[in-house]
């Protein structure tokens, strides 16, 4: 199946020809399951907010005429190729002059950074049918031409509060022409609000490393509910001044540019460390914390949401009493604990938010 202008190629399990309609940045296909509704699914040539996406769809349903919404809940998380994918399901009824029905909403996110995917299905039950159509459909979309290359150093965490399903963290990092590497890191939970429902917490950082894997750009960007909430670019200005340069300032220099909702923000900072990207933060937990060679291990990293304007400090420290790899991380006045493995990769965390115990979950990691 080819799309209108051939903006991607795909093939996908349906009981007649799908039908396709471009739109401004998206193409919808509506596909015939041979049941009492078709599977509408929505390609989109831009990068997409997983979690917004989702809530946008859920609340379309909670606002049609004579509908209630009973329970929404994230269902699952899973990996196809090169991207995580989160299911959410809406169980509402609607009030008719016939009657009270039943229906559910079945939802799944791609977030592809290619071509996103956005599939619902809005028909009670069929639910191993819909998650095995919309994996199919997601793994075979593919842009026409040559595959891109894979990713190298891949994660998946499926993220849990209070042990219930909110969402996902991924991470994936590419070689770049010029010696640099490119890695793309996104979280995206649904979250309890305060009426009953969920609300959309989305962030995307995209860093940029030399050859030496120092950092030398980092842009970060976080979504609420699918309005953009904090976008930041930050460059580093001056290479890190070498001991022997007796009359220089120590550290390494970077500028920042952005905005907080409506406000404006600019400024520059110095990091004596330098700025410690997260291959840094496992490479000093496989190096230093799980040789034994040191307790605790100092470093400075960029957390925008934390501070904007400056450099938080983040200590790894080990604890051998909770385990050979356990771990506590402290960044800025908030506290983690964690399990490493034997590759420095953090594949269990637990963080105390004001919504509850948030924890990560490593599931899928690759060199």
């Amino acid at each position: 199946m080819d799309s209108p202008e051939r903006v991607f190629t795909a093939q996908v399990e349906a009981s007649a020809p799908p039908t396709l309609a471009r739109h401004e940045g998206s193409t919808r296909l509506d596909i015939p399951l041979g049941t009492g509704a078709a599977l509408a699914c929505f390609v989109y040539e831009r990068p997409l907010d997983a979690a917004g996406a989702l809530l946008a769809v859920a609340n379309a349903v909670r606002a049609g005429p004579g509908v209630t919404v009973r329970h929404m809940e994230p269902t699952e998380v899973l990996l196809v190729p090169g991207a995580p994918a989160l299911f959410l399901r809406v169980d509402y009824e609607t009030s008719t002059p016939a009657g009270t029905g039943a229906g559910q909403m079945k939802l799944m996110v791609s977030a592809s950074p290619e071509l996103p995917l956005l599939c619902a299905h809005d028909e009670p039950g069929y639910t191993r049918t819909f998650r095995r159509i919309t994996t199919a459909l997601a793994t075979s979309l593919q842009v026409p031409g040559g595959a891109r290359k894979p990713a190298r150093g891949e994660e998946l965490h499926v993220m849990k509060l209070d042990g219930r399903l909110a969402g996902f963290g991924w991470r994936a990092s590419r070689r770049i022409g010029d010696g640099s590497t490119r890695t793309e890191a996104s979280t995206s939970l649904l979250l309890p609000s305060a009426g009953g429902g969920l609300r959309a917490e989305d962030t995307t950082t995209t860093t940029l490393t030399d050859e030496q894997d120092h950092l030398t750009e980092l842009r970060h960007a976080r979504a609420e509910d699918g309005a953009l909430a904090l976008q930041v670019t930050l460059r580093r200005e001056r290479k890190p001044v070498a001991a022997t340069a007796p009359a220089a300032e120590p550290g390494t220099l970077y500028r920042y540019e952005g905005r907080e909702g409506t406000r404006a923000m600019k400024g520059t900072f110095t990091s004596k460390r330098g700025l410690a990207t997260e291959d840094d933060v496992s490479f000093s937990v496989r190096k230093w914390l799980l040789s034994g060679e040191r307790p605790e291990v100092v470093l400075d990293v960029y957390r925008p949401q934390e501070n904007v304007t400056a450099p938080t400090e983040l200590t790894l420290r080990r604890e051998p009493k909770a385990g050979p790899r356990a771990l506590t991380l402290t960044l800025g006045t908030r506290t983690a604990k964690a399990r490493a493995n034997a590759q420095g990769l953090l594949e269990w965390m637990e963080l105390a938010r004001p919504e509850g115990r948030l924890t990560s979950e490593l599931i899928h990691a690759s060199p």
